[in-house]
Order: structure tokens, then sequence, then C-alpha cells
């Protein structure tokens, strides 16, 4: 069995390789704490924010509703007498002119009533002239003393009780006439079908309405508005009314009527506005949006994302530009916006309102305003 012993040089650089590699190993620990303390953040409770300065801006006080245009005047047209309709000329939507002829009804009725007035006339006129010669024999006979004046008086009430006869017949006949001329329908007034209610074929009874007719010339706006948005004293300061299908057609507009009767299926009371020089655009029947300014105020306005909530309430997280640090302040809101929230209070105009970033935030959390922050 062989026995190895160190020489000398071997010593020695066994001592030099024990010194090496603590050293190695602590040269490598200190690298890594490096990196370690590159990669962390300097900072790390302070947090990124994009913020707006709160600021004082014209709100209009409005409200808004569609509706639809009318005509100003309307009448419901129908026959004075009843029959079979046998033609119609017109369909909805057709302009018309005042006296054209829209339907008419099978006249065989007022015909035969015609005739038979003609015959009644001629009947009551030979009775008046048979009455007529009596008279005149009678007075000529009175004045001779060959009849009594009261024979006299006898033939001048009959003569009477003729005349008035022929009058009754007479006016039958112009009746009779006239019902003729009612089984034709005319307009009224130049304007444009509105309605249709009934067809070739159908009996109608008089008075039935068969068309609607929208007049020309003026044009309203009407709205069906629920009656807690009437209860108010304040009146609008200006109405402007535009097409649902193009905004951009719209005039000014007026409140001409208020309806004083409450439509109970509903809960609304009709509204209507008169359109002051309607485009051509605002035909009858088009939808119609209409956009009600009732006053203007100076308010401050947030966007939707910076809105937070503390014990139930709206609130926004501000940032007090000496601590850079953050607070949840309770707002009231006027109302909620497509776009924005319309502030009432608890804010003041130069306040710094948290709107990005506002989801990593707690109270007095210190932070830094980005860039993008508008000021």
């Amino acid at each position: 069995m062989g026995i190895h012993t160190n020489t000398p040089n071997e010593s020695v650089q066994k001592r030099k390789r024990s010194r090496v590699l603590p050293l190695a190993a602590m040269a490598l620990l200190a690298a890594l704490a490096s990196c370690e303390a590159e990669q962390k953040p300097l900072t790390p409770d302070i947090l990124p924010v994009r913020v707006e300065a709160a600021k004082l801006a014209a709100d209009d006080l409005h409200a808004s509703g569609t509706g639809e245009v009318k005509a100003r005047v309307a009448s419901d047209l129908s026959f004075k007498v009843g029959g079979k309709v046998v033609s119609r000329s017109v369909g909805v939507g057709d302009h018309v002119k005042a006296g054209q002829v829209l339907a008419t009804l099978d006249p065989v009725e007022q015909l035969a009533d015609i005739d038979s007035a003609k015959a009644s006339v001629a009947s009551e006129e030979a009775t008046l002239r048979m009455a007529a010669s009596v008279l005149s024999r009678r007075k000529a006979l009175t004045q001779t003393g060959a009849l009594s004046q009261q024979e006299l008086d006898s033939a001048q009430q009959e003569f009477q009780s003729a005349q008035n006869d022929l009058d009754a017949a007479r006016a039958k006949l112009e009746s009779a006439n006239e019902a003729l001329i009612q089984t034709e329908l005319h307009a009224d007034a130049d304007g444009t079908i509105t309605a249709r209610n009934v067809e070739v074929g159908q009996v109608v009874q008089a008075s039935t309405t068969v068309f609607t007719l929208a007049h020309d010339g003026a044009r309203d706006a009407v709205f069906n508005v629920q009656e807690s948005a009437l209860s108010g004293d304040e009146r609008p300061k200006s109405i402007t009314v535009a097409l649902v299908s193009k905004p951009d057609v719209k005039a000014a507009a007026t409140v001409r009527e208020i309806s004083p009767t409450l439509d109970r299926s509903l809960g609304t009371v009709s509204v209507k506005l008169s359109i002051d020089n309607p485009p051509a655009e605002m035909t009858l029947g088009s939808a119609i949006i209409a956009n009600v300014v009732f006053g203007r105020e100076q308010r401050i306005s947030v966007p939707w994302q910076s809105l937070f909530s503390k014990a139930g309430e709206p609130a926004v997280w501000v940032v007090d530009a000496g601590t850079s640090s953050v607070t949840l302040k309770p707002i009231t809101i006027e109302r909620y916006d497509a776009a924005k929230v319309i502030v009432e209070s608890g804010l003041e105009p130069g306040e710094l309102v948290v709107v990005d970033g506002g989801q990593f935030l707690r109270d007095q959390q210190k932070v830094s305003i980005s860039q993008e922050a508008t000021q």
C-alpha cells in the first residue's frame, strides 16, 4: 500500500484555489444583486395616471323626443248619402285638388227619387192650375153677386194649399237632385290623402269616413309627452326639430298647442309644435326629433371612465398637485350624457381629475402624471 504525500508546490496551489473560489462567488452574487436592483422600480409606490383639469363649460339644459310631421289642418271626407261604392279614383299618398272627384256611389236610388219628385211636381202644378181657374171664376161671380164671399174664401184657401203643395214638391225635387250630386265625393281643399277606409263594392252609410285629407299649408310636429315633463313652470328658450333619418335637415319650431286631456293608456299628453318654414324633405308622416333648450349654465363635466364610487355614492379621484397624492372625492351628478357626466357639485375648476389609471389607486396614493395629461 503506497502512501502519497503532498509536495510543497502542491500545497501552495491548493491554498491559492481555496482563496479564488470565495472571491468568484462573491463577485457573482454582487452581479446578481445588481441585476435585481436594475429590474425593481426605484419608487414602487408611485403609479402613473392620466388626468384632466376640471373646468367650467357652457351646458345646455335640454330635452328631446321623437314625433311625427302632420298637417295643421286635416279633414275626414264622407258621403252625405248612403249607397254602394262603384268607383274610387285616389289612394293613400295621392295629392288632390279642391273639387276633384275622389269616389262615387251607385246613383240608382237617387235617380229613382228624382223621377218620383218630378212626377209629384207635375201633379202639383196641374192641381194649382185647376185651383187658380176655380178661384178666377168665383171672383167674377162674387162681383156680380151670384156667389157668396164664403165660397170665394174657400176657393182662395184651395188655391193657397195647392201653391204650398207645389212648393213642397219642388223642394223635394231639389233635395233629390242634391242627393244625386252627393253620390260623388269631392275634395274640399288641395292636399294629400293620408287614409282610406273603403273599397269599391263596399256599402257605406251616410257620414262614414271614406278618406282623410291633409290640407296643404302649415305643418306641425306632433309628440306624445309624459305628463311629468310638463309639470314644471320652466318654458323652453328654443326648439329645433330635425328628421330622424337626416339630422342635418332641421327647422325652428314653437309650441302651438298642448292637449288638455291625458291619454290614460300611455300616460302622455299630445303636444303640437308649429314648424317654421319646414324644408321640403319634412313630408307628411316623417319621423322627427325635437331638441328643446330650457336654459344654459356653466357646469363641470368629467369623462365616464373617471367615475368611481365611495360608500355607494359617485366620486372621482382628485390629485393634489402639491403632494402628488390622490383623494377619492364625492360628487353630485346633474345628469348623464352619452360621452360625459355633468357634475352639479363636488368639484372646483382647476382640480386635477384622474381619467385613466384610477382602478389601481388607494387613498393618499402617490402618483405621477403622464405626459398625456390635459392641463
